[in-house]
C-alpha cells in the first residue's frame, strides 16, 4: 500500500508526457489533411507544435514538409527548409506519390533560394519526368510554369523560358501561362507578344478576375510603350485598364505610361499633365524606388527640352535614403539572426537542463518506489521470520512441555520426544533450574528457531535409530534392510519423526528444516518407494 502513491505519480507523469506528444502528432495530422486546401490553416496548425523535436522520425518529416509547403505557397524563403531533403527520400521509400511528386517542386525551390541552380533544374526536371509517367499533366505543367519563371526572372534565358511556356500551355491553358509567355516574348522582342498578352486578358475577364485584368493589362500598355513603340497601343489599353481599376497605385502606373508615350510623340504639355496627375495620386501615399525614379527622369527629359537644364538632387537623396535604409535593414536583419542563433543556443540548453531534470526526477521517483517496495518486503519478509519463529518456538516449547510431562510407562511416543530434546539439550536445563524464567533455556530455544544452534551437530541419530527400533517394532531396520540404498539420511531420519507421530510443523523446529522442504522430501520419498500420492509413508514401510 506505502509504494501505491509513488507508483501513482509516476504513472501520471507518464501519462502527461504521452498525452502532449499524441496531441502534437494531432495537430500534425490535421494539417496535413488541410494540405490544397488552406494554406493559413496549415500554417495555424504548424505553430501550435511547441516541441518538434518531441516527435518521432517519421512525423518530424512530415513536419519539415508540411513547412516547406507553408512556405512555397507564401512565397517566403525556403533557404532553412533542409529537411525537405530527407522527407522526400522518406516519401519514395514509402511509395507515397502525392507528396513524392510536389516534393520535387518543394527541392527545386529549396534550392532556388540557395541559389543552387544546377540543383534547381535537376529536381524540377525529375519531378517533371515523374508527374509525365504518372500522366499527371496538373502538376507538370505547374513545374514547367516554375522552370519557365526561373528562365525569364533568374536568368533571363528569354528563348528557353518561351519553350518551357509553351509546352505547359499545351498541357493547362491557364490565363498566368498566356501572360507569362506574353512577357517572356515581349523581352525577347518577339511579335507573338501581343497574342498571348490579349489572350491572358481574355481569359481573365472570362474568370471574373479583375485583380488579373489590371495586371495584364497594365504589363501589356508598358510593354507596348517601352518594347514595341505603339503609343496608340499602349493609351488604349491603359483606358481599358481603367475601366476596372480604382487602385491609386495601378492608376498611377497608368499615368506613367501615358507620360512615356507623350514624351516620345513629342506633346510635353499631355506629358507634364500626366507627371503632375501622378504625383498629386501619390500624395502621402508610399512609393516605389522604381516610381520614384522613372518620374525624376521624366521630369529631367521634360525640364531639360524646354529650359536645357534639369535638377535630379532630389532623387539622389532619395535614392541615398533608400540605399542607407537596406544598410539598416540588413543591419537589422544581422541583428535578429544573430539574436536569433543565441535564443537557439539557450533555448537548446535549457531543453537539455529540462530533459535533465526530468530524468533527474524519474530515476528520483524510480529509486523511491524500489526504495519504498525494497523496504515493505523487507518489514513483511521481518516480520514474517519473526512469526514463524514464535511459531517454532512454541512447537518446541510445547514438545517440552509434552516430554517432561508425568507419563506411563506405554507412552512410547512421550519417551521418544524426551530422548530427543535430552540431545537437544532442553530437559537437562529443566532439570537444572525448574522454573518459568529459565533464561538459558528461552536462549536455547531462540537459537534452535532462529537457526543459530545447528541440530545436526546436537541430534546423535545413531542412538535415536535403536531406540525408533525398540519402540516401533524394529521400523529403522525394516526401512533400512529394504531402501537402505535408494533413501538418504535426511528422508530417513524423516521417516523416523513421522514414524513417532511428529506433525509436519514439529519436525520443521527439531529439523531445522522449512516445510515446503519436508512435503518435498515426503514427495521424493514416496516416489522413491513407488507409492501412491496419498498413501501413508509409515503405513507402507511398517507393512514390509
Amino acid at each position: 500500500m506505502n509504494r501505491l502513491p509513488f507508483l501513482g505519480l509516476l504513472f501520471a507523469l507518464l501519462c502527461l508526457v504521452t498525452c502532449r506528444q499524441m496531441n502534437e502528432a494531432h495537430l500534425l495530422h490535421l494539417a496535413e489533411k488541410q494540405v490544397n486546401m488552406n494554406v493559413d490553416s496549415v500554417y495555424a496548425l504548424l505553430v501550435q507544435i511547441e516541441r518538434p523535436s518531441q516527435l518521432s522520425d517519421e512525423e518530424r518529416l512530415l513536419y519539415g514538409w508540411l513547412n516547406a509547403y507553408v512556405h512555397y505557397k507564401r512565397h517566403n524563403s525556403m533557404a532553412e527548409d533542409s529537411l525537405i531533403l530527407p522527407a522526400s527520400d522518406y516519401y519514395v521509400f514509402r511509395n507515397d506519390t502525392a507528396k513524392n511528386l510536389f516534393s520535387y517542386q518543394l527541392k527545386a525551390w529549396y534550392w532556388y533560394w540557395l541559389k543552387e541552380h544546377e540543383r534547381c533544374i535537376a529536381a524540377i526536371d525529375s519531378g517533371v519526368a515523374l508527374a509525365k509517367a504518372l500522366q499527371d499533366t496538373g502538376r507538370m505543367a505547374d513545374m514547367l510554369i516554375d522552370k519557365a519563371y526561373w528562365y525569364v526572372y533568374v536568368w533571363k534565358d528569354y528563348e528557353k523560358a518561351i519553350e518551357t511556356f509553351r509546352t505547359a500551355i499545351a498541357l493547362d491553358a491557364r490565363a498566368g501561362s498566356f501572360f507569362s509567355m506574353g512577357i517572356a516574348m515581349g523581352l525577347n522582342k518577339n511579335d507573338s507578344a501581343s497574342y498571348y498578352m490579349e489572350r491572358s486578358i481574355e481569359l481573365a475577364v472570362e474568370a471574373g478576375d479583375t485583380s488579373k485584368i489590371v495586371h495584364y493589362l497594365r504589363n501589356y500598355a508598358q510593354m507596348q510603350a517601352y518594347s514595341f513603340d505603339e503609343p496608340s497601343g499602349a493609351i488604349a489599353t491603359i483606358r481599358r485598364m481603367e475601366q476596372y481599376v480604382i487602385d491609386p497605385v495601378q492608376l498611377r502606373m497608368g499615368d506613367l505610361v501615358k507620360v512615356e508615350v507623350f514624351l516620345k510623340e513629342g506633346q510635353l504639355d499631355s506629358a507634364e499633365y500626366y507627371l503632375n496627375k501622378e504625383r498629386k495620386r501619390g500624395e502621402g501615399r508610399n512609393r516605389f524606388l522604381t516610381e520614384e525614379n522613372m518620374v525624376a527622369v521624366y521630369r529631367a527629359l521634360i525640364d531639360y527640352t524646354r529650359h536645357r537644364t534639369f535638377d535630379v538632387l532630389d532623387v539622389a537623396r532619395y535614392n541615398d535614403s533608400v540605399a542607407n535604409a537596406l544598410t539598416a535593414l540588413q543591419s537589422t536583419v544581422r541583428r535578429k539572426d544573430e539574436s536569433k542563433e543565441t535564443l537557439s543556443q539557450a533555448n537548446l540548453i535549457l531543453t537539455v537542463e529540462r530533459k535533465q531534470a526530468q530524468l533527474n526526477l524519474l530515476l528520483a521517483l524510480l529509486v523511491l518506489v524500489l526504495a519504498g517496495g525494497g523496504v515493505s518486503l523487507y518489514i513483511r519478509n521481518r516480520r514474517n521470520r519473526l512469526i514463524e519463529a514464535e511459531e517454532r518456538a512454541e512447537t518446541l516449547t510445547r514438545l517440552l512441555e509434552d516430554a517432561t510431562r508425568n507419563q506411563s510407562k506405554g507412552e512410547d511416543g512421550q519417551f521418544f520426544r524426551k530422548i530427543l530434546l535430552q540431545q537437544l539439550g532442553m530437559i537437562r536445563l529443566v532439570a537444572k533450574q525448574p522454573t518459568s524464567q529459565n533464561q538459558e533455556l528461552l536462549r536455547r530455544i531462540s537459537g534452535i528457531t532462529s537457526h543459530e544452534l545447528p541440530v545436526e551437530s546436537l541430534l546423535v541419530w545413531e542412538d535415536l535409530y535403536p531406540i525408533i527400533d525398540r519402540i516401533y517394532d524394529n521400523f529403522y531396520t525394516k526401512m533400512d534392510s529394504r531402501f537402505g540404498d535408494v533413501l538418504i539420511d535426511k528422508e530417513k531420519q524423516l521417516c523416523c519423526l513421522l514414524c513417532a507421530d511428529f506433525s509436519t510443523k514439529e519436525i520443521s523446529v527439531v529439523t531445522q528444516q522449512s516445510i515446503p522442504t519436508i512435503y518435498q522430501r515426503k514427495t521424493n520419498i514416496r516416489k522413491k518407494l513407488g507409492m501412491g500420492e496419498k498413501e501413508g509413508i509409515v503405513e507402507f514401510i511398517g507393512s514390509i
